[in-house]
């Protein structure tokens, strides 16, 4: 139990598996940016896809987020914390696998 944010043996798990989850996300966001930077586009079409992209990953970067705004406010998650975190994960990986096959 040496995380700062930890009240309880459970809690240090709980804390592990968000933290986890959090990586995944970040891990696929890069992947995108790189992808999208890596696409040697004009200003204008550069724009267009951010913005294209930003709509499917929106829930990925928002979990990420909230991840890191409790992290930074010294706050345990919660359940609520910990479901919001993973679904990102999860839904950024679908995402990621259903924009790949298009």
């Amino acid at each position: 139990m040496t995380a700062p944010v930890c009240i309880s043996k459970w809690q240090c798990t709980l804390n592990g598996l968000s933290g986890t989850a959090v990586a995944v996300s970040v891990i696929v966001l890069g992947w995108i940016g790189f992808g999208i930077l890596g696409a040697d586009l004009s200003a204008r079409r550069f724009g267009t896809l951010l913005w294209l992209w930003a709509v499917p990953f929106g829930p990925v970067a928002l979990s990420v987020l909230y991840a890191g705004l409790m992290r930074w406010q010294a706050r345990p998650l919660n359940w609520f914390g910990l479901s919001f975190t993973i679904g990102g994960a999860i839904w950024g990986v679908i995402m990621l696998n259903a924009m790949r096959s298009l």
